[in-house]
Order: structure tokens, then C-alpha cells, then sequence
């Protein structure tokens, strides 16, 4: 079996090394429609340490910000770890900390609710941190009689229980997927099905189900993998796989079909499907998926129901859906964000599937110096976003105006 793409928790990248160059936070000006920078990463560092930014959330006014950190590979001169490191610190504020993760491997899931932040590392270990206090604190998710060496893949909460996907390989010979899913339970754990999922677009190789995000909504928990949303409900804790966006001519091949983020946003279940670059809303009366990006029938060819021209109107490539409760923004292949005008209401009307660009002040020089954003979250009244080149925001307070001369469709 080939290797699983969702399992390499440490790649290593050919770079010379060089010395810790840290992070700066730069002060704000409370720029009208500008963006403000929040948090810049040591540009000296950032083509051979990695040192880049790739990840934010928040747990109540705290912000935690991951960057692409790497570190020598032992045994191996001239080579580097993906080692991503972690910093705190609280909404408007300007001194980060640098936080020490209490384990053996390297920081790869991270997730929050409103009281606490949750790092899954590469050798199995679930930490909860507290940043009121400073404190972590280590959740025992695995027998540590365990011969694998499991890797923690996704956590979520349902039903204000914490939910875990671990995976790893059997043995390095056959090199086996094996995962785990456990839902806490108290002081214990349930044992969660992991039926098969295929990974490979192309291929009909499967492995066990993983998920590397999840959300609660309508009482049941949803999963997003490799292979579509997986619906799971209390109870039976058994999953039923959701059915597949509609099929599309160049995506008619595709055997996997993988979810890159999912989310609530005003009482609806979204996703955003990797392979077709589209957002879709769950239509749970109708079991289907309805696009919710532009979406336009071939002219020329009617009769083949597969025959579409597609208008990926949000962000082509999206990595990350943020819903603030109002409104619903996309992250991606862009030097903006964009958000949803399908629901936005008054000035524009009721637009059903544009999408406007969050650009900024143009004129005075206050946009995004990226060509990818990663993530971002809405903490406080300010949009945040997180690229390489680091972090930004811009007040939400003034997103009409911003918003106002953007077109609603390419």
C-alpha cells in the first residue's frame, strides 16, 4: 500500500540551517479599511527555517498563532523537521508568547473551545492549555502499552465531549494504516467504528476512517476526511457517509473525495470540497449537497449532465471557512479573503451566490503582501489572516465600505 498522504507528520526539507530568528509584533495604527499587521514572522528566516506563519484560532480573547518552524534532522546534516512552534498572546495585544509543548514530537492538530486550547502531536499526546493560567495539562487518550506510534490527526468536541482521530502504520514493513477514534466519556472512552474510506482521488485503495475536522450541528456530529462527511449519531455511534457533491466533468474520475474544512454557519452545515474548489450548503431535507459557489450550465454541450463550466467565485483553493455568525468568509489561494453575499441582506439585496473581496485600502498601500492565505478567524469585531508572510486584520466594523466598489461575480 502506498504511503498515506494524511500520515507524513514530519516532512523534512532540504535547507541550510541557520540561527532561532523568532517573531515581532508590530504595533497598529487603527487604519479605516486598511489591514493592520499583527504579527511578522524574521524574513531572514523565512526560506531556510520555515519560519512563516500557517494557522490561528482563538479560545475566548486568546490567540494562538502556529508557524512552519523547522529544526536540524538528527542524524541527517543539512536537513530539517517540520517543527512548528506556538504563540499566545490576547486580542489587541503586543507581547507574544512563545510556548513550550510539553512532548516528545512535533505540534500537528490544533483546536479550541471557549475555555481552553488542544494540541495533538505527531507521537500521540493530547494536551489541553489553559492560558489564563499557563497551564497544560496532558489527556490520556491511549493505552501507552501501545506498540504503534500513532499521531494525533483531528480533534473536535461533540456534545461537549472531546472526539480524537489517531492514526498510524502497523508495522513498517507493510506499512498498514491503522486508525483510532475515541469520544471521552467521563473518566473513559467509547471506541468509535473506523469503516473504510478511499484517500488516493485516483485510486480504489482504502483505509480506516480519520478525520481532521469536525463539527456538532442538529445533534449529531459530522466529520470531514479524505472521502466525503461522515454523519455520526449519539446513540447507535454508528457512521452513515453522506452522499457526494454532484459530479462534474473533471471531476467524474474521482474515486476519494476529499473536504478541506466544515463548518455552522447560521444553522447550516458548509464545507468546502478540495478537488472541486467549491463551498456547499447541506440540504438536509433533499440529502444533497447544493453548491453554493457561482455555478453556470455548459452552453455548448446541454445534454451531458457532467458538462459544467465552473465559476469558483469564493477562493479558488480554499484551505479555511470562518462563519462569525453573520457572516461567512473563505481563505485560500488569494491575496484576499472573500465574503458570502448570498445571505449578506441590505444595502446589496439578497444576492444567492456572490462572494465580494475583502482587498483593503488599495491606495494607501494597506493589503495583504501574499499570494496565499492560510486561515484566519473573526476575534473581537476584527477579521484576521494568516499567511506566510504573517498575520493581519481589519475591522469587520467597516466591511460595507470595503466591500462596496467589489464585484459580486467574476
Amino acid at each position: 500500500m502506498k504511503n498515506f498522504i494524511c500520515l507524513v507528520f514530519i516532512s523534512i526539507i532540504c535547507v541550510a540551517c541557520t540561527k532561532d530568528p523568532g517573531v515581532t509584533s508590530e504595533p497598529t495604527d487603527s487604519l479605516q479599511d486598511g489591514w493592520d499587521p499583527v504579527l511578522i514572522p524574521n524574513k531572514d528566516s523565512l526560506g531556510t527555517r520555515g519560519s512563516g506563519l500557517q494557522a490561528i484560532l482563538h479560545s475566548g480573547s486568546w490567540i494562538m498563532v502556529e508557524d512552519a518552524w523547522s529544526v536540524p534532522a538528527e542524524g541527517k546534516p543539512g536537513y530539517l523537521v517540520h517543527a512548528p512552534r506556538l504563540f499566545v498572546t490576547t486580542a489587541n495585544g503586543t507581547h507574544w508568547d512563545t510556548l513550550s509543548v510539553p512532548s516528545k514530537g512535533f505540534v500537528h492538530t490544533l483546536y479550541s473551545d471557549s475555555t481552553a486550547f488542544y494540541v495533538g502531536t505527531t507521537t500521540g499526546d493530547v494536551l489541553k492549555y489553559l492560558p489564563d493560567n499557563k497551564e497544560w495539562i496532558k489527556i490520556n487518550v491511549l493505552d501507552s502499552s501501545s506498540d504503534i506510534e500513532f499521531g494525533v490527526y483531528g480533534i473536535a468536541k461533540f456534545e461537549n465531549n472531546l472526539i480524537v482521530c489517531l492514526a498510524g502504520f502497523k508495522d513498517t514493513v507493510t506499512r498498514e494504516v491503522v486508525s483510532v477514534l475515541r469520544l471521552q466519556n467521563g473518566d473513559s472512552w467509547i471506541d468509535l467504528d473506523t469503516p473504510p474510506i478511499h484517500y488516493d482521488p485516483y485510486g480504489t485503495e482504502t483505509v480506516p476512517l480519520q478525520f481532521h475536522r469536525g463539527v456538532e450541528w442538529n445533534g449529531k456530529f459530522y466529520a470531514a476526511t479524505a472521502d466525503g462527511v461522515f454523519e455520526l449519531e449519539p446513540g447507535f455511534w454508528q457512521w452513515k457517509q453522506l452522499p457526494h457533491p454532484p459530479k462534474l466533468r473533471y471531476t467524474k474520475s474521482l474515486v476519494a473525495n476529499p473536504v478541506k474544512d466544515i463548518l455552522v454557519h447560521k444553522n447550516k452545515l458548509v464545507m468546502a470540497d478540495e478537488w472541486r474548489l467549491l463551498a456547499y450548503e447541506w440540504d438536509d431535507a433533499g440529502n444533497e449537497w447544493v453548491p453554493i459557489d457561482s455555478l453556470f450550465l455548459d452552453f455548448y454541450n446541454s445534454e451531458d449532465s457532467l458538462n459544467y463550466i465552473i465559476n469558483v467565485n469564493s477562493i479558488h483553493g480554499k484551505y479555511r471557512l470562518v462563519s462569525d455568525g453573520e457572516h461567512l468568509f473563505s481563505f485560500g489561494k488569494r491575496s484576499y479573503p472573500k465574503v458570502y453575499m448570498g445571505d449578506y441582506g441590505e444595502p446589496y439585496g439578497n444576492i444567492p451566490k456572490g462572494w465580494r473581496s475583502i482587498v483593503g485600502d488599495v491606495s494607501k498601500g494597506h493589503r495583504l503582501p501574499t499570494l496565499v492565505i492560510y486561515g484566519g478567524d473573526v476575534i473581537d469585531g476584527e477579521l484576521y489572516a494568516v499567511s506566510y508572510e504573517g498575520l493581519y486584520k481589519i475591522s469587520l466594523k467597516n466591511l460595507d465600505s470595503i466591500i462596496a466598489g467589489e464585484k459580486d461575480f467574476f
